[in-house]
C-alpha cells in the first residue's frame, strides 16, 4: 500500500481541514478492505432484509455471505502474498510492464481454485436450499476471491479517489440491489443482489489497475515461480489467514450457541456478532499504518537500502539505519496511541453502543474482551508488514504458525468452558504473536547490517 500511502501522506499534510479529513477518511475505506466494508454491508443488509424476510432465512443468506468470505480469505492469502512479493520485485527492477499479464493470471488461478471449490463446498455439502441459491454463493466466492486478488494491485494505483468511489459503489449496489429482489424472490434474489455489487466493485477496480498499468506484455503465469522460489510465503498466507478464522469455525461447529443452518453451514451467534463488531475497531489503526507507519518507514528503508547499493559510507549507512529506527518508532507509538484511545473508547461505551444493535449481555462481555484482541492483532499485522520489508519469511512464518496454533488450541480451551471465557483464545493467541514478532524486528533492526549483506539469512 506504500504506493497509495504517499499520496493520501501528502494530502494529509494539506493545510485544509478538508484535505486532511480527505486523507484520512479515503485511508480508512481504503486500508479496512473489502472484509471490513462487507462487515458493515452485512449488518445493514440484514437490518433492511429483517422487512421482507423471517429470520430463519435471514441466517441462511449471512451464513452463505460470511462462509463466501471465509474460504475466500483462506484460498486467496497465499497467491495474493505471491503476487504482491512479485508485483514489488517487478517494481524493484524496473520492469512494471509484466505487473499486468500476473494480473490477469492471478484472476485466472484464483477463478479455477474458487470455483472448484465453491461448487464443492456449496452444491456437493450444503443441504435443503435451492440449487439457485447455492449456485448463487458458489459465484460470489468466486466474485470475492477476485476482489482480494485485485487489491494486490491497489497499490500501484495513484487514483485513490476512484478505489474509495469504487468501493462505495459496489457495495451500495449491492446492498440495493439484494434489497429490491428480495421482495420478489427471496434469499436467492437478496444473493444475485449482493452478487451484483460485488460484480461491480470487481469491474471498476480491473478497470482502473488496466488503465493505470497498461496491457504489459510476457507470460500471465510468470509469477508462480516464486512459489518455487519462495514457497514459504504460500505457508504464511495461508497460516495468517486460517489463524483469523479459525476461532470463528470452531465456535461455528462447538460452541453451546452453536446453530445447524443448512448442510456444513453453522453459526454462532453470540460470538459472531462481538467478534465482527470488534474487528472494526481497527480502522482507526488501520488508517494511522498506512499514513504514518508504512509511508515514513518505506521512505527511510529505501533510503538505507539506496545508501548500501551506491556505496556510500559505513557512517551515512548507519545514519539512515538510525533514521529507519526513529521512523518506526514514532509511527509505532502513534498507532499504539489511537488505537489504544479508539479501543477504550469502545470498552467504555460498549453497552450504549451494542444497545443499537440489540446484542445480549453474553455478546456485550465477548465483544468487550475481544476489542483488545483486535487492537494486539492491528498491532501483530503492523509487525509483520515490517518483517516482510526486512525479508525476514522465517520470522513471519513462525509468527503465522504460532498465532493460527495459539488461536485454534485457545479458543478451543474456552468451548471447553463456557460464556465467560469465550473471545480470551483470541486476545492471547494474538498477543503472544505480536510479542514473538516484535522481538524478530528488534532482532532485525539491531544486526541490519548484517543481514542486509547476507539477504539469505
Amino acid at each position: 500500500m506504500a504506493g497509495i500511502a504517499f499520496q493520501l501522506r501528502r494530502l494529509s499534510q494539506s493545510t485544509t481541514y478538508a484535505g486532511k479529513l480527505g486523507a484520512y477518511a479515503s485511508a480508512a475505506v481504503i486500508s479496512a478492505g473489502p472484509w471490513m466494508i462487507s462487515i458493515v454491508a452485512l449488518m445493514l443488509l440484514t437490518y433492511l432484509l429483517h422487512q421482507k424476510l423471517d429470520g430463519d432465512t435471514i441466517r441462511l443468506f449471512n451464513a452463505c455471505v460470511t462462509h463466501d468470505y471465509a474460504i475466500a480469505l483462506i484460498l486467496t492469502g497465499p497467491i495474493q502474498l505471491l503476487l504482491t512479493r512479485y508485483v514489488a520485485d517487478q517494481l524493484s527492477v524496473n520492469e512494471p510492464h509484466h505487473i499486468f499479464p500476473s494480473f490477469c493470471g492471478g484472476l485466472i488461478v484464483t477463478t479455477l481454485i474458487a470455483g472448484a471449490v465453491g461448487c464443492a463446498f456449496f452444491l456437493g455439502m450444503v443441504e435443503g436450499p435451492s440449487w439457485e441459491l447455492r449456485a448463487a454463493a458458489a459465484t460470489l466466492l468466486v466474485y470475492v476471491s477476485c476482489i482480494f486478488v485485485a487489491n494486490v494491485y491497489l497499490s500501484v494505483l495513484r487514483a485513490y479517489q476512484k478505489i474509495v468511489f469504487a468501493f462505495f459503489t459496489g457495495y451500495g449496489v449491492g446492498v440495493a440491489a439484494a434489497w429490491h429482489l428480495a421482495t420478489d424472490y427471496g434469499v436467492t434474489g437478496a444473493m444475485i443482489g449482493l452478487l451484483i455489487g460485488h460484480l461491480l466493485l470487481f469491474l471498476i477496480l480491473a478497470w482502473n489497475i488496466r488503465r493505470e498499468l497498461g496491457q504489459g506484455r510476457g507470460s500471465p503465469f510468470r509469477f508462480l515461480r516464486a512459489a518455487v522460489q519462495m514457497p514459504d510465503l504460500l505457508w504464511i498466507g495461508l497460516f495468517y489467514n486460517l489463524g483469523i478464522w479459525i476461532d470463528k469455525v470452531l465456535f461455528w461447529w462447538n460452541s453451546q450457541s452453536r446453530i445447524e443452518v443448512a448442510g456444513v453451514l453453522h453459526a454462532a451467534p453470540d460470538y459472531d456478532l462481538a467478534i465482527y463488531l470488534s474487528l472494526l475497531s481497527i480502522v482507526p489503526g488501520m488508517t494511522v499504518f498506512i499514513l504514518e507507519v508504512e509511508t515514513s518507514f518505506a521512505e527511510k528503508f529505501q533510503h538505507y537500502h539506496d545508501a548500501v547499493n551506491h556505496g556510500k559510507s559505513l557512517t551515512l549507512i548507519r545514519e539512515a539505519k538510525k533514521a529507519i529506527i526513529l521512523s518506526l518508532r514514532t509511527g509505532f507509538l502513534r498507532l499504539l496511541k489511537v488505537q489504544g484511545i479508539a479501543t477504550l473508547i469502545l470498552v467504555a461505551s460498549a453497552g450504549e453502543l451494542t444497545r443499537w444493535f440489540h446484542v445480549s449481555f453474553i455478546q456485550l462481555g465477548i465483544f468487550r474482551i475481544t476489542l483488545f484482541g483486535a487492537f494486539m492483532l492491528m498491532a501483530f499485522l503492523a509487525m509483520l508488514t515490517v518483517l516482510f520489508y526486512f525479508n525476514d519469511r522465517r520470522g513471519a512464518l513462525i509468527c503465522t504458525a504460532v498465532f493460527l496454533v495459539a488461536n485454534g488450541l485457545l479458543s478451543a480451551l474456552t468451548i471447553l468452558q463456557n460464556e465467560a471465557w469465550y473471545g480470551f483464545g483470541f486476545v492471547v493467541a494474538s498477543s503472544v504473536a505480536l510479542l514473538i514478532a516484535a522481538v524478530r524486528v528488534n532482532a532485525r533492526l539491531d544486526d541490519l547490517e548484517y543481514y542486509t549483506f547476507n539477504p539469505e539469512l
